[in-house]
């Protein structure tokens, strides 16, 4: 089960107007780190709640495992820059340990009850990460050399 969040960006029309003159390549130059800058928002804030969720007892630890990734790919399939924020798979005794039963926490079961920690962190900072995402957009531009 995953959740899209899909942004339309308005009040940002100096930025929307630069962007269409641009050609993909140049596109991708500016959305991706400015995507970027702006989901480590996000991940901060969900690796802050994973350590208030996470039982300090036990050695596997979700919040070691969160990570930001680009999808690649799937960004190049959709013509856009798709970064997402989540907990990594990893064998046992690297970085936070297996933590296979993350979304269980987030999601939780039948028998427990969920205790969310990305979802939330999304949610609560949609507008530093709107702010974020067009600051950058701004300052990769500025670097290029088209604003």
């Amino acid at each position: 089960m995953a959740d899209f969040i899909e942004y339309k960006l308005r009040g940002a029309n100096d930025i929307v107007a630069r962007f269409r003159n641009l050609s993909q390549n140049m596109r991708r130059q500016v959305a991706v780190p400015a995507a970027k800058d702006a989901m480590e928002i996000v991940r901060a804030d969900a690796e802050e709640r994973a350590w208030r969720i996470d039982d300090p007892k036990t050695w596997p630890t979700i919040a070691k495992n969160i990570v930001l990734v680009e999808r690649k790919k799937l960004g190049e399939e959709m013509g856009a820059a798709y970064v997402s924020v989540g907990v990594r798979k990893r064998k046992k005794g690297q970085g936070g340990g297996n933590t296979f039963y993350w979304w269980w926490v987030e999601l939780g079961t039948e028998h427990s009850a969920a205790h969310p920690f990305v979802r939330p962190a999304l949610e609560q900072n949609r507008e530093a990460i709107f702010r974020e995402f067009i600051s950058s957009a701004r300052y990769q531009l500025i670097k290029l050399g088209e604003y």
